[in-house]
């Protein structure tokens, strides 16, 4: 090995240290990420510390973070995106379903996710899709059971900025709902033409002019008149 080679070599394995240490922190499953918003601006810019106060996600990467602790996900909004589903290490995991101007809520542990082709499905805070996305309208679990629309169709709804989402918000023209359980499983079959979701073991359906109520199993309830709210 010639003089210049070796020098060449030694260059190489002295670089290898700094390399290593420029990476990433890679965060566990014990490390949290806390929120922080810079209010002295004229828009607040949001940000997130590690549990040593390093700030790991610089103020306005994201246009907004709506996860105070991220303790396995978070969610937040990206410019021209959407909102979406990040890891710790911030690894874009799913977009998240629009809900109420913002990312879906948690609820019964799930949330709604959407794929490339808006069809919506469910993901839980580990970070892991729980039902695949195959739905163009279904609503949130509550008590188990979601919801869903099967062969739907809506009238567009017009805004300011022209279309809204008209799968949650136009009246529907065609199309049955039932319920699915959180394995996705159709376990009322798609019948009504309006329901609510599950309070206390029962939801409010309706087919044509009558509304009444189901159980779990989809079965109609009858209740005395003191009963009816």
């Amino acid at each position: 090995m010639t003089m210049q080679s070796l020098n060449k070599l030694m260059w190489v394995l002295l670089l290898v240290p700094f390399v290593g240490c420029s990476q990433n922190k890679q965060f566990s499953n014990d490390d949290y990420l806390y929120l922080v918003v810079d209010t002295t601006g004229t828009l607040m810019k949001y940000g997130y510390k590690d549990e040593q106060g390093k700030m790991v996600i610089p103020f306005g990467k994201y246009y907004m973070c709506f996860t105070d602790t991220i303790k396995t996900i978070g969610f937040v909004a990206i410019p021209k995106q959407g909102f979406w589903a990040i890891n710790k290490n911030e690894d874009q995991l799913f977009k998240v379903y629009v809900y109420d101007n913002g990312p879906d809520r948690v609820r019964d542990g799930l949330f709604r996710i959407l794929d490339e082709h808006d069809l919506i499905g469910f993901a839980n805070m580990l970070g892991e899709v729980v039902i695949q996305p195959r739905f163009e309208r279904v609503d949130h679990f509550s008590e188990g059971l979601a919801g869903f629309c099967e062969d739907c169709l809506y009238e567009p709804v017009l805004g300011l900025g022209g279309v809204v989402d008209n799968k949650a918000l136009g009246r529907k023209i065609r199309g049955k709902y039932g319920f699915i359980n959180k394995k996705g499983e159709v376990v009322i079959a798609p019948k009504f033409d309006s329901i609510r979701w599950f309070e206390n073991g029962r939801a409010k359906v309706g087919i044509g002019d009558k509304e009444f109520y189901i159980d779990k199993m989809g079965s109609e309830l009858l209740f005395h008149n003191d009963e009816h709210d």
